[in-house]
């Protein structure tokens, strides 16, 4: 490049869509005051889990779950009406096609096409996400947030869920820790 001319970044040049597609860790979900951006509730706990996967065919599928979810006493088949109801009412998941506007000038969004859903009301509709790519440390993340704000107890709020890209997994074995389960 000429004397005073920096050469684009690799994250500057490749494109939304290449930087999206993987796999995301959730660092955190907040909901934020309007009218007092130091007022921020965790709808699902500080302690919320979740992961986000965006396919190169075109497809996603998200998932978030509260920390402090209980283990049935028995197989999930045969769970309480109790526990299945706890283990929904703790957890989001859904998935299916999502879309990418890519020109330039225009702020990201991403659009999840619900199609499978554990909360059935959202079945078929489209989630618009307002999209904000970044790098921090050498690591990648991305903010999601719905575009319109959201009330929550009686309080106007933005909510905004902060992913960190995963790694890829190369692992050949599972971890020592895991428990094997044949469902």
């Amino acid at each position: 490049m000429p004397d005073g001319i920096e050469s684009p970044t690799s994250a500057e040049m490749a494109s939304f869509r290449s930087r999206v597609v993987g796999t995301w860790g959730l660092v955190s979900y907040v909901a934020i005051n309007l009218d007092n951006t130091d007022d921020i509730v965790y709808p699902m706990g500080k302690e919320c889990k979740g992961q986000i996967m965006y396919s190169n065919d075109g497809y996603m599928a998200a998932l978030l779950q509260e920390a402090d979810l209980k283990s049935f006493d028995r197989d999930w088949k045969e769970g309480t009406t109790q526990e299945l109801a706890n283990a929904a009412k703790k957890t989001i998941a859904y998935c299916g096609p999502f879309y990418l506007d890519e020109e330039d000038g225009k702020p990201q969004k991403i659009v999840h096409h619900a199609q499978i859903s554990v909360q059935p009301n959202w079945i078929n509709t489209l989630q618009i996400r307002c999209a904000d790519l970044f790098e921090e440390d050498g690591q990648d993340y991305i903010i999601l947030g719905p575009e319109c704000p959201t009330e929550w107890e009686g309080v106007k709020r933005l909510l905004r869920l902060t992913w960190r890209k995963l790694s890829q997994n190369d692992a050949a074995e599972p971890p020592a820790d895991a428990k094997a389960l044949n469902i």
